[in-house]
């Protein structure tokens, strides 16, 4: 039996999909106020007349990280434990809330893992934990991480959780944990990696600089099942299919939706004035600020990221960011 937690993401619905089409017995774990209607249409999106039989054989369940006797509940007959639950935020008003659920939750689900004996825990971390390459070479799993002040607060709690996992492990608890780039896939147009979908749908003529990795979430689902059948553990991966400029990224995006590509370069300054102007205005409105330091600074930062430990270890072929772009698109141009 396989638990996995933040079934109802982005890369947990997947995951939760690539496992149940492949005839594993799974336990997802939900909080009370979720919404699962999104993940039935994910299943029906992939799997036709047959969505329902592989939705209905989940067992759902109720717990939250910060609930210590319900996760012990959930781990009842489980045998490994795939955690991809996180809160992704870059605004800054978050930061406490994210180091809650995502250092503290992972703290009290590798507690109890080591308290039920569970057999094999895989961490989908973020790309986000990694180091940056001091003279600009391809980050490996090598490079270790710097807490500089450019850091998000994203950032220092996913870095936070991986380091309750290494605990774990030294304290007798075989882990795994895999390190995605930024995840492209099929989910609502105003979560995750969606926004990006949906700011090229309404009209987006700005580009910026920057340069970062992607990958398609079918290969996050497929990398966490092959790794947590697999024999290896306490070890870190990193999945990255291309390093891409954001241009290049929302010129395909714009051509899958049919709609203008990026024409106009946003420049450093730019993106600095357009920061603090919508925090201005999103305060005196109540709203939460589409963009902030954090995001206006990774717009112009430039990182490349190398897979090539998993590889050569899996001999795994990821499947080219274009597909990936044209997946997404045809899912929200049919929902």
């Amino acid at each position: 039996m396989i638990l996995l937690t933040g079934a109802t993401g982005l890369v947990g619905s997947h995951i939760l999909y690539t496992l149940v089409s492949r005839g594993e017995k799974v336990k997802a774990t939900r909080r009370e106020n979720s919404n699962l209607e999104e993940v039935k249409r994910l299943f029906y999106f992939y799997a036709g007349h047959e969505a329902d039989q592989l939705f209905s054989s989940v067992e759902w369940i109720y717990a939250d990280l910060s609930d210590y006797e319900a996760l012990e509940q959930a781990l009842d007959g489980v045998n490994y434990v795939i955690h991809s639950a996180a809160k992704v935020s870059f605004n800054p008003r978050e930061a406490q809330s994210m180091m809650r659920i995502n250092a503290e939750g992972t703290s009290n689900l590798v507690n109890a893992c080591l308290e039920k004996g569970v057999g094999k825990f895989c961490y989908v971390s973020s790309i986000s934990s990694l180091g940056r390459h001091p003279e600009g070479k391809a980050i490996d799993e090598k490079v270790e991480w710097q807490p500089d002040d450019n850091r998000s607060a994203y950032s220092h709690s996913k870095f936070r959780a991986e380091m309750e996992v290494w605990r774990a492990s030294k304290e007798g608890l075989p882990v795994i944990i895999l390190n995605p780039s930024l995840v492209i896939g099929p989910i609502d147009w105003k979560r995750s990696s969606g926004r990006l979908f949906y700011s090229v749908r309404k009209g987006m003529p700005f580009y910026t600089t920057g340069i970062t990795g992607f990958v398609d979430v079918r290969d996050v689902a497929e990398a966490v099942v092959l790794l947590i059948r697999s024999d290896v553990v306490n070890e870190r991966f990193i999945l990255n299919s291309e390093n891409l400029s954001f241009k290049d990224f929302f010129t395909n995006v714009a051509k899958a939706l049919n709609k203008r590509p990026p024409f106009l370069k946003a420049n450093g300054w730019m993106t600095e004035v357009g920061w603090r102007m919508n925090h201005f205005l999103c305060a005196i409105v109540g709203k939460v600020p589409a963009i902030t330091s954090d995001t206006a600074r990774a717009a112009h930062s430039k990182a490349f990221y190398s897979n090539n430990k998993f590889s050569k270890t899996f001999n795994f072929q990821f499947r080219p960011i274009d597909e990936a772009v044209k997946n997404t698109a045809k899912w929200y141009l049919e929902n």
